[in-house]
């Protein structure tokens, strides 16, 4: 399976396969679980399953770079190193409560943990493309749980598994709700195995380019894969539009301006150039009939009280920012804050940094997600899609929260960008 015969590669190797195959389904299974068990205090050490093998990850790094001696040379790894460290710094030295600096450390580090960690491994080719399959598959799996939601099941169909019947809102503590609504209307919006449709929607948009790349590289060939690579595209394309998760569709937007734009400029057959111009002007024409069709126009675009809410928070977010050139500290923000009483969300990730880390961690880290994308391009990684829209979205919500999210796509990047 691997190039080389190395135990700590090996057994890294079958910690990222675990990661791959079970993230997408953690809000569903520990929600369920957590129902069982509603106030016992070994429920957490089921919810930090991920963090544990991230952290064994790290600790199989320490033992490669031991036999190595050798650290990875690109930009993007020293960037983030040094945004960990900072981020560690905040935590030690900074006001505020344990707990809270704890898990805000948890949400500022994680998926830079696993990205440092996988560039100490060689998994080979083959090993990479083995993972791709298993989180294809994964997500293949997500797809058809949110496509059975929107034809087969009833609406409180997870109630069944430990979800709450509180429609679209969420205490922090308690259990995810059964489904969620298009603001104050009567539109369902799918969430499949996921902690709500946003984290759907910013997950597929990670997949669809993946599935898309390795479709176009198994074209030709006749075999199973290709055609379940062809209805994850389709399915996931349809569950993206019924998540009305607007900051994705703005990512979905953008990934094909950015896509449409980059095959203009090869030097590409005109032919091939119509396809791809007539083919997105389907594919949003398409969805735009799907939403269209009997719903709630306005609900759905404007959402006027959240819509409204949404820039106050940001605006509110950005006077603080400049108002705390140093930050507020670790965990001040968005989640980690809402656990530990009224907190503040920006509603931007950029923002949620910088209230956190100061204007130093807000700049390091766009600074780490442009030389990110810089190296994915170079690489020609249907990655530097996935991370455009994800980053897209990071200017309406916190998609880095969402560990299934942000941990299959830094795990992908930093593996595929070892290889370069």
């Amino acid at each position: 399976m691997l190039q080389r015969n190395n135990f700590l590669d090996s057994l890294a190797w079958w910690i990222c396969a675990i990661l791959s195959a079970v993230l997408p389904f953690h809000a569903f299974l520990f929600t369920w679980f957590h129902s069982f068990f509603w106030q016992q205090d070994f429920v957490i050490i089921i919810q930090a399953w991920k963090e544990i093998l991230v952290g064994f990850l790290g600790i199989l790094a320490v033992g490669k770079f031991w036999q190595k001696r050798k650290l990875p040379a690109k930009k993007s790894f020293w960037i983030s190193g040094i945004f960990v460290i900072l981020a560690i710094l905040y935590a030690i030295f900074g006001d505020g409560v344990w707990g809270q600096k704890i898990l805000g450390l948890r949400t500022a580090t994680l998926f830079l943990g696993i990205f440092l960690a996988v560039k100490f491994f060689d998994f080979g080719k083959l090993g990479i493309e083995r993972l791709k399959k298993i989180i294809l598959l994964s997500a293949g799996g997500v797809i058809l749980f949110a496509l059975a939601q929107k034809f087969l099941l009833p609406p409180d169909f997870l109630v069944n598994f430990g979800y709450s019947a509180n429609v679209s809102s969420w205490l922090p503590g308690g259990n995810l709700p059964a489904y969620h609504l298009v603001g104050v209307s009567e539109t369902i919006r799918l969430q499949s195995t996921f902690a709500g449709p946003n984290q759907l929607a910013a997950f597929l948009l990670v997949i669809l380019p993946l599935a898309i790349f390795e479709f176009w590289r198994n074209r030709k060939n006749k075999s199973w894969w290709k055609y379940f690579l062809a209805a994850e595209i389709l399915g996931g394309f349809f569950v993206v539009i019924f998540t009305f998760s607007r900051s994705a569709w703005l990512g979905a937007v953008g990934i094909f301006l950015i896509f449409a734009v980059e095959m203009w400029r090869k030097n590409l057959s005109r032919k091939i150039k119509q396809r791809i111009f007539f083919g997105g002007i389907t594919a949003i024409l398409g969805g735009g009939i799907l939403i269209f069709s009997g719903e709630n126009l306005g609900e759905i675009f404007w959402r006027t009280a959240s819509t409204g809410e949404h820039f106050e928070r940001t605006q509110a977010a950005a006077e603080l920012v400049l108002e705390n050139p140093l930050g507020l500290g670790l965990g001040q923000t968005a989640g980690v804050s809402q656990r530990f009483g009224e907190g503040i969300t920006p509603e931007n990730t950029y923002l949620g940094i910088a209230l956190e880390l100061g204007w130093l961690g807000g700049i390091l880290f766009l600074i780490f997600c442009v030389q990110l994308l810089w190296e994915l391009k170079k690489a020609n990684s249907p990655l530097f899609f996935s991370l455009s829209g994800i980053l897209i979205i990071a200017l309406f919500l916190h998609p880095l929260e969402d560990a299934p999210t942000t941990l299959t796509l830094f795990l992908l990047a930093g593996m595929i960008n070892s290889l370069k």
